[in-house]
């Protein structure tokens, strides 16, 4: 087994390349890619031994952390976006729903559920005004 912290030599970062992009987590096809010059059946057992290497599969989990972080919107990208709605030109329905949004991100929102015969509009209204312990 590779140490850890060795670096990847030129195959093996066509290999993570291969596998993170056009092979799609396919092992054989991103050894094939990689340049490996193999058969179909010693290109899997390649693979499969490439993956079980530290080094390798810290790369590729590093990478693929990487490329998730960028995928989700962290939360002020998110309110800057829900702020250019609310601002912006959209239907007065659409604003509305961007500010509601917002206030829910932000915590500055109320929401009781009204239950027939057991809470009215005004005391909804006032317990959600109350400061929560």
């Amino acid at each position: 087994m590779a140490k850890k912290g060795r670096a990847l030599s030129l195959k093996e970062r066509r290999f993570v390349d291969a596998f993170l992009g056009s092979a799609a987590g396919n092992g054989t096809e991103a050894v094939l890619t990689a340049g490996y010059n193999q058969s179909r059946k010693a290109a899997a057992v390649t693979a499969n031994k490439l993956l079980r290497k530290a080094n390798i599969r810290a790369e590729v989990e590093r990478r693929q952390e990487k490329q998730t972080s960028k995928a989700i919107a962290d939360a002020a990208e998110r309110d800057e976006m829900l702020t250019k709605i609310a601002r912006g030109s959209a239907p007065a329905i659409v604003k509305i729903s961007a500010i509601k949004e917002l206030n829910k991100c932000t915590g500055r929102h109320s929401i009781k559920h009204l239950h027939e015969g057991k809470l009215t509009l005004a005391q909804a209204v006032a317990a959600s005004r109350k400061p929560r312990p």
